[in-house]
């Protein structure tokens, strides 16, 4: 890998993509699949362990939380980066809290360095394109002062499909409630919270109760 770097005055503007983070950890989940797959011959075990379905997924997450959660909870300094000593107890009932953290946090880092730069933002959403890939498409041509590409003949070239996949069923409505309050913790910054908050699921206490009757 390369890592470079530029200059700052070069940034007139900035297009900030938010994903839906229970899908975010998931696709990340995927590119760890395709990567190990290259290696099918060193990597067999690890991909038998985690099939591309949710019991892979949640397999995925528990090993991840098993290796690292320890070091997170007991040796990590997380005062020194601001956060109170207990935020460790939001990971509890977080499938994947590692991918939770680091989500929020890349959030935080890219809207205070908009911030910073003191430059104009469009905020995109991933799923828009699956229910208005024409309108949020023009959008942000709009923004950026872009035109569509035509054909030879001057047409407009169609846009290609977009696709979203429905993996509503990887996470139960708890760990979303818990997750929810994590990423708000991890984020403490009012922008973030807004900007995500058609992701968050509350506890809604009333109704586990009803639930609760319906069984009993």
């Amino acid at each position: 890998k390369e890592f470079v770097t530029y200059s700052p005055n070069i940034i007139h503007s900035a297009v900030h993509l938010i994903r839906n983070p229970f899908d975010n950890a998931i696709s990340r989940f995927h590119h760890e699949l395709k990567e190990h797959a290259k290696n099918p011959t060193k990597y067999q075990s690890w991909m038998d362990r985690y099939p591309r379905n949710s019991l892979g997924f949640r397999k995925w997450c528990n090993d991840e939380n098993t290796m690292y959660g320890a070091y997170e909870r007991e040796h990590f300094n997380w005062t020194k980066y601001g956060y109170s000593s207990d935020i460790t107890k939001y990971f509890e009932g977080v499938s994947c809290h590692a991918e939770m953290v680091r989500y929020a946090l890349w959030h935080a880092l890219a809207i205070r360095t908009a911030e910073r730069l003191d430059v104009p933002v469009m905020y995109v959403y991933y799923e828009d394109y699956a229910n208005n890939l024409e309108g949020e498409t023009n959008k942000l041509l709009s923004f950026l002062n872009l035109t569509r590409s035509v054909d030879g003949e001057g047409n407009q070239v169609e846009l290609p499909e977009f696709r979203q996949s429905d993996y509503s069923d990887y996470f139960t409505l708890e760990e979303r409630a818990a997750t929810s309050e994590l990423i708000r913790r991890v984020l403490k910054n009012e922008k973030g919270i807004e900007l995500l908050d058609r992701y968050f699921t509350e506890w809604n206490f009333q109704k586990l109760v009803n639930q609760t009757q319906d069984i009993v």
